[in-house]
């Protein structure tokens, strides 16, 4: 994660002056891994009461990032490389062997002061989230039993954008 801040005040044109100098521009831009997580069977394969055990694998699960996003969404890792165990065996998939989709982020913000009078000033304000609107996916269904399992199905929030006005007296 990462913050910036920049003020623009060079402007010595009386004209660029006026228009241009004054204004803050701030913005936190985050990049960040996805999340670890572990492949279940959704049923109980090895007859300790718990719905949670893991499968076999059988190949590596892991599918290349540079697909496409309906490739990517359809299919977030190999789902053929799992396999149930036979009844009362566990399985020998590790926990938290994939990761899941990471994210990519960038909120920004635009204001600029006016003053109105001694004690009184107005600032206009523009706020975006997600400004550059980039996709972030969400996790993929991770459960055999799933009828979704290695799909991805959603996807952070999309570009948000808050104008306004503060009067500060």
């Amino acid at each position: 994660v990462t913050s910036l801040l920049y003020e623009t005040k060079y402007f010595s044109r009386p004209a660029l002056h006026l228009l241009l100098d004054g204004w803050e521009l701030s913005a936190v831009i985050s990049l960040q891994s996805g999340t670890p997580f572990t492949v279940t069977t959704g049923t109980d394969i090895n007859l300790d009461g718990n719905a949670n055990d893991r499968p076999n694998l059988t190949a590596n699960p892991r599918l290349d990032p540079a697909r496409s996003r309906d490739q990517t969404s359809a299919a977030w890792f190999s789902t053929a490389a799992f396999i149930r165990g036979a009844a009362g065996t566990d399985g020998n998939a590790g926990r938290n062997i994939l990761d899941g989709p990471g994210i990519r982020n960038a909120d920004m913000g635009l204001f600029r002061k006016f003053r109105v009078r001694e004690l009184m000033t107005l600032q206009a304000r523009g706020e975006f989230t997600n400004a550059l609107n980039l996709v972030s996916l969400g996790g993929s269904a991770a459960v055999m039993s799933s009828p979704i399992f290695g799909q991805i199905r959603s996807a952070k929030d999309i570009r948000q954008v808050q104008l306004g006005h503060r009067l500060t007296f």
